[in-house]
């Protein structure tokens, strides 16, 4: 019983020692941890020295670092010049018109996008190299089909680029006119000018000062691109007339108007803006004598151009060629039954101040004759 009492009072003292050391270590503890965790129930229960240390480091604790009632990073955010900056009153620019930008359709739609601009990019540069080696076929094609990308390039919207791939100032009289028949038979009138301006026009002044006569394709392809007789107006004989042109040229240009049926209203449109331009060449004055001798019939304000575009060589100090004179007898010759009295005296004032030994009577006595004058037998 000794033995056992004994036991009991060592493992007594044992607690109480380590209970001491505990308290120590627990003072120390408190000291370096977050006091401001300890509650006010748990202070009245520790011994009133450590008590009063552990208020006293809380004291201390709260007055070294102050509390804010805003987070710190919102302190710098409003001292940043940037968000202080003030913008101007109107600033619909930058804000988005539609509310559904964002939206995951709206992306979706615009990684579409990207993804077929890359891959149309990607084509293009696979497709290059194809309509490079088209452009050398074609300098030396005499005969034969063309090729299947070629014939496809008139329903495509880069046209244009890919034509100037196959080099067509290189190409041969017989590219030139299988070339002119594929896009006049399947473009419209806009793409067809373009074609007429940029490939058939060059082509076909090239080769006539070269060779002083016009190859039989190029001539042939001439009458092709009347397919389209607004482009042809247009793109072919327009800017020869603005430009001016060779007799070479004119005489070409004008077999191929005297064999070819014409639409009057396309006809009527160029003779009015020929009659308009400021510069006059020779060979306009050729071009029209051809228009007018098809016998056209031109509507009054063709007419009045026509006149007025006669008028202007009024004052002309130099004398004219005879292929102006020309000119105004077949038009006098074919419309005087058109003419207003105040026509006839325009021309009456004309023929006084321009006159040609031959073709001056002859124009006098072709206005002086009238449908009167025509007898009619049973």
């Amino acid at each position: 019983m000794k033995s056992k009492l004994k036991e009991k009072s060592s493992k007594k003292t044992k607690v109480l020692k380590v209970g001491k050391k505990n308290s120590k270590k627990s003072s120390k503890d408190v000291e370096d941890s977050d006091l401001s965790d300890f509650e006010a129930e748990y202070l009245e229960e520790l011994p009133p020295d450590v008590s009063s240390k552990i208020q006293k480091l809380i004291k201390a604790s709260n007055d070294e670092v102050p509390r804010h009632d805003k987070d710190p990073g919102l302190e710098f955010l409003e001292s940043d010049p940037l968000i202080n900056l003030k913008l101007s009153q109107d600033v619909s620019g930058f804000l988005p018109e539609n509310k559904n930008d964002g939206s995951t359709v709206d992306i979706w739609w615009k990684l579409k996008q990207l993804s077929e601009q890359r891959t149309e990019d990607d084509a293009l540069k696979k497709i290059r190299p194809v309509y490079t080696d088209i452009g050398l076929y074609l300098s030396k094609y005499k005969s034969g089909s063309l090729p299947k990308a070629f014939k496809v390039l008139p329903k495509m919207k880069n046209w244009m680029e890919l034509l100037e791939l196959t080099t067509p100032q290189n190409w041969t009289p017989n590219a030139v006119s299988e070339a002119t028949r594929l896009f006049s038979s399947n473009m419209n009138e806009a793409n067809a000018e373009i074609f007429y301006t940029s490939v058939l026009l060059p082509a076909f002044r090239q080769d006539l000062r070269s060779k002083r006569t016009l190859n039989y394709h190029l001539y042939m392809a001439l009458k092709k691109a009347m397919f389209k007789p607004n482009a042809w107006f247009k793109g072919i004989l327009l800017p020869l007339v603005e430009e001016g042109c060779t007799y070479r040229e004119a005489a070409i240009v004008g077999s191929v108007l005297k064999k070819i049926s014409i639409p009057v209203l396309h006809a009527s449109a160029f003779i009015l803006r020929s009659c308009q331009c400021q510069k006059w060449f020779g060979s306009t004055s050729f071009i029209l004598c051809i228009l007018f001798q098809k016998k056209f019939n031109l509507p009054a304000k063709v007419i009045d151009g026509s006149i007025a575009y006669f008028y202007k060589f009024l004052t002309f100090g130099d004398s004219l060629p005879v292929i102006w004179h020309q000119s105004l007898y077949i038009f006098v010759e074919n419309y005087k039954h058109t003419f207003k009295d105040e026509h006839k005296e325009c021309i009456s004032e004309i023929l006084q101040k321009q006159r040609h030994p031959q073709i001056t009577a002859a124009i006098e006595s072709s206005l002086r004759r009238t449908f009167d004058d025509v007898e009619m037998y049973d």
